[in-house]
Formats: structure tokens, C-alpha cells, sequence
């Protein structure tokens, strides 16, 4: 009995020291702690958000390197901090020195999700041109934009789907339910002859059947469609 104890005990110490070392290094490094009193917050954004670092260090794709260069020269961390930590009370935020006085206001705890035209509205940020310009009564993406900026169906802010979906290299794929056909009535007024023209009332315009459409955007900016009429 004492001899299958003692082999129970031995096989349970060399677990342990095979087991252990592994633990340990699991932990290695787990509680240093970043500075969240530098300008910058101190928390290095890559960590978490490696996609969007390499997105913005890309040299590659329809943009090149004038409009990633231009935003990662924004701030010393490579663009993070210029958008979403940017001042002002449009994004809420919250000055952490003086939390309790809400009339300063100028940093984020983490971050902000800025929209688009805080700074591309065409008027050098702060206004609404941007908008204004894609909301006209015949700008034909009216109802897109409309509806990207409403909020009960919105997961960006503001408008931010709409100018992403056109100016990154997001792929979009859209299902569209098309019209196939037209109907209408012409009616001659005068039969016209020699010298004389023509004269219809035309209209009672409808449009008939139905096709669906799959759009299939790519990051480069090509795409395929599949049409299908039943």
C-alpha cells in the first residue's frame, strides 16, 4: 500500500514539474501597466486593433500611400490618437483631470468613434457640406447616405457606412430589387400632317416585373453581378 502511494506521489510530482514551468510562463508579463497619463492614453492601440494598423501602413490599393501617409502623420502613435481621441464636445468627451466640471472638455478614457465629416465636410471640419452636398434633391445616393445616418438602423456613426462603403476598400455586396419593364399610354391630340407636328399626352407610367441583383464588391475595387429574373 505505502509502495502505491509512493508511486501516486511520485507520478503526481513529475505532472507538476512539467506542468508548472508552462503556468508560469503562461503568466510571464501579464501585470505590467501602461501609463494612461500620457497624452497618447499610453495604451499602444496595435494591441488589439493589428488590422487597422496594418491597413493605414499600406502602401497598396486604390488610395497608395498620399492618404494613409497623411493620416498616420497625424499623431506620434500613427494616426489613432487624431481621430479617436480628437477634443470636443461632439464626441463627449470627458476631460479625466477634471471629470466632475462639465464645462471641460477635452480628452477620452479609451476612445471616441469620431464620424467621417467631423473632419471631411469640406468646409475644413465642423460643419455639414459634405452632407448638405449628398442630400440634394437629385444627388441619386440621397436615400443611401439617409439611411446610413439614421440611427435606428445604423451601426457606425452617423454616416459613416455610406463613406466607407465608397472611399475604402471595403468590399460591398449589395442585393438589389430592380424593376424590369415599363408600361405607359400615348395618346394622339392632333394627327399632324404637312407642316403640322404630332401631339401625344403620354403617361400612366408603370413599372413591371422584377429582377434581383447580387452585387459582389472586392477590395480592389472590381466586383460581379449575378442577375436573376423568375
Amino acid at each position: 500500500m505505502q509502495n502505491k502511494t509512493l508511486l501516486i506521489g511520485i507520478g503526481i510530482l513529475a505532472v507538476g514539474l512539467l506542468a508548472l514551468p508552462q503556468t508560469l510562463a503562461l503568466f510571464v508579463g501579464q501585470h505590467n501597466w501602461y501609463d494612461t497619463t500620457t497624452v497618447d492614453n499610453g495604451v499602444p492601440c496595435a494591441k488589439c486593433h493589428a488590422d487597422v494598423v496594418q491597413e493605414i501602413y499600406s502602401t497598396e490599393g486604390l488610395a497608395g500611400d498620399g492618404t494613409n501617409g497623411f493620416h498616420r502623420a497625424q499623431s506620434t502613435d500613427g494616426g489613432c490618437q487624431a481621430c479617436h481621441m480628437t477634443t470636443g464636445p461632439n464626441e463627449g468627451g470627458i476631460d479625466q483631470a477634471n471629470a466632475n466640471d462639465a464645462g471641460t472638455v477635452d480628452s477620452f478614457h479609451a476612445a471616441a468613434a469620431p464620424a467621417c465629416i467631423d473632419c471631411h465636410d469640406g468646409n475644413g471640419g465642423g460643419g455639414n457640406n459634405a452632407l448638405i452636398g449628398l442630400t440634394g434633391a437629385d444627388e441619386v445616393h440621397k436615400p443611401f447616405v439617409e439611411q446610413a445616418n439614421t440611427t435606428d438602423v445604423a451601426f457606425l456613426k452617423g454616416a459613416n457606412e455610406a463613406c466607407i462603403a465608397c472611399h475604402t476598400h471595403v468590399a460591398v455586396d449589395i442585393t438589389w430589387t430592380k424593376r424590369t419593364g415599363m408600361s405607359l399610354t400615348a395618346e394622339e391630340t392632333q394627327p399632324g400632317g404637312p407642316g403640322s407636328a404630332h401631339s401625344w399626352n403620354v403617361g400612366n407610367y408603370v413599372a413591371t416585373g422584377v429582377a434581383t441583383v447580387l452585387t459582389e464588391g472586392e477590395a480592389d475595387g472590381t466586383g460581379n453581378a449575378t442577375v436573376t429574373i423568375p
